[in-house]
């Protein structure tokens, strides 16, 4: 059977489940916390890995149903409290999703998307936000920034304390 087949029937939750294998697999639990197994190694096979599932998720982009409308389903599934290390990751996976070619970095009108999917109803200011990105940002959303968004949205307060 070949891969295109294989690709073709992985489910949004199969493509999440994947993602977290290759990014846990990456890391190992010791004394101080999660650490990269082996840099160069890590790195070589981690990015090997996860451009292997871009393909995949690049391949259900002809697809009836956009990637990006599966997440509700995703979300129903999945345990995610807005404080919680498995937020965090799936919050990263969208990152990951949104990526378009392999490209490091995501449109701001598909950040923007998948800010309004994954953190309505967990940042107060979110609307305010999205308007303020629209408006200002003039290049493309990169992982660093998408991670601070999170960081962000977790710790200011509507009157922005």
């Amino acid at each position: 059977m070949d891969s295109s087949s294989v690709s073709n029937r992985l489910d949004i939750f199969e493509i999440y489940r994947r993602y977290c294998e290759i990014t846990s697999e990456a890391y190992a639990f010791g004394e101080d916390g999660y650490k990269p197994v082996n840099e160069s190694k890590k790195s070589e096979l981690y990015r090997d890995a996860l451009s292997q599932l871009l393909q995949v998720v690049e391949s259900r982009l002809d697809k009836r149903m956009p990637i990006l409308e599966e997440i509700p389903m995703l979300m129903s599934r999945l345990d995610l409290m807005v404080e919680s290390c498995e937020f965090s990751r799936f919050y990263n996976f969208m990152f990951f999703i949104c990526r378009e070619n392999g490209q490091r970095s995501i449109t701001v009108s598909r950040a923007i998307i998948a800010c309004k999917l994954v953190l309505s109803g967990r940042f107060q200011l979110l609307n305010q936000w999205c308007s303020f990105v629209e408006k200002n940002q003039r290049h493309n959303i990169s992982e660093d920034t998408w991670r601070q968004v999170l960081a962000f949205s977790r710790c200011v307060h509507e009157n922005l304390e």
